[in-house]
């Protein structure tokens, strides 16, 4: 029973950025959109660890609000900086599966003002990040490139 849920959770999650992608909820494109999601090959999903897959999916749910506030903190910086920084895994994506770690690189590349750019090594993501001139008082903070 438990694989049967881990199963319709992939499910469920693969057709969530379906109908997103194609913006889309129409039954011809539900129906298009679980034909492919069921050729996608499936990986081993009994190794799932739902519990971080659960926390890190509640807390994708609140990337539209997150995206809002960092819109309009992009409008009103006047003198931008790019710059690179290092921020470290959560450590739900450390201990739960690949999912884990897709949806914790997800969140923080959909919002306007990072963009994550590679792994460092195994517990630190490389961030490009947008700043404002007058907040950043450290050098040290930033990488400029």
């Amino acid at each position: 029973m438990t694989n049967f849920f881990r199963l319709c959770l992939i499910l469920l999650f693969r057709m969530t950025f379906w109908c997103l992608v194609t913006a889309s909820f129409e039954l011809t494109n539900i129906l298009i959109g679980i034909a492919i999601c069921l050729l996608i090959p499936f990986g081993d999903f009994r190794k799932l660890k739902l519990y971080p897959l659960i926390r890190e999916t509640l807390l994708t749910l609140r990337l539209p609000f997150d995206m809002i506030k960092e819109s309009f903190q992009l409008i009103f910086i006047s003198d931008p900086i790019d710059g690179f920084t290092k921020q470290k895994l959560t450590s739900r994506a450390k201990s739960g599966s690949r999912f884990s770690k897709f949806l914790d690189l997800f969140r923080m590349t959909f919002t306007p003002m990072t963009l994550v750019t590679g792994l460092e090594d195994s517990e630190t993501w490389r961030v490009h990040t947008v700043f404002s001139s007058s907040t950043v008082n450290n050098e040290n903070e930033v990488d400029s490139k």
